[in-house]
């Protein structure tokens, strides 16, 4: 990581923090190299799973990484998670709705969905910050989206999802969605 993302990812950490199922089975979509989030919480879970396109397969303790597309059909059963977390990686998948069915399949009833994505106020802001390395450039230039809160809301319900909250945070740079199955 470069430039202030070690803060912005300890701030989206704590944005999701109250909201987590403690002691089930927490997945994370789009985990990335450092599995910042993946190892902050394992402790704390019955089981953790990080899925990237990036990662290389592995377990070790209670954590399971497995390499996978998030737009298509995902290595996990049918109601299996208690937590699924998409941490700054929805922006970049040109087929949003994909991983969030994804993730109402995978999520137990009751199971708690948790996402921040930049708010749509951010994509002028967001190349110049790039340019004197603040955030990684490539990461910015792979944005696809920039989703409002009804574009959200109407993703989490057509998947399905009954109870969907949706808030502007960090200044107003990031929007945070809570989804509940």
């Amino acid at each position: 990581m470069q430039g202030l993302e070690p803060l912005f990812q300890e701030l989206r950490i704590r944005k999701i923090w109250p909201h987590l199922h403690w002691g089930g089975v927490l997945v994370d979509f789009g985990c990335d190299h450092e599995l910042t989030l993946v190892r902050r919480v394992k402790d704390k879970m019955k089981l953790v799973i990080g899925i990237d396109i990036v990662s290389q397969p592995q377990t070790f303790e209670n954590v399971k990484l497995l390499q996978a597309d998030l737009q298509k059909k995902l290595p996990l059963k049918n109601n299996s998670a208690d937590t699924i977390t998409m941490l700054a990686v929805l922006e970049h998948l040109p087929q949003p709705h994909k991983p969030v069915a994804e993730a109402y399949r995978i999520l137990k009833p009751g199971g708690v969905f948790l996402v921040t994505v930049p708010s749509p106020q951010t994509e002028g802001i967001l190349p110049l910050l790039a340019q004197f390395h603040v955030v990684r450039k490539e990461m910015v230039d792979q944005h696809e989206n920039y989703f409002t809160h009804e574009h959200l809301k109407r993703l989490a319900k057509k998947a399905g999802f009954s109870q969907v909250e949706v808030e502007t945070w960090e200044l107003g740079c990031n929007t945070f969605m809570k989804a509940i199955k």
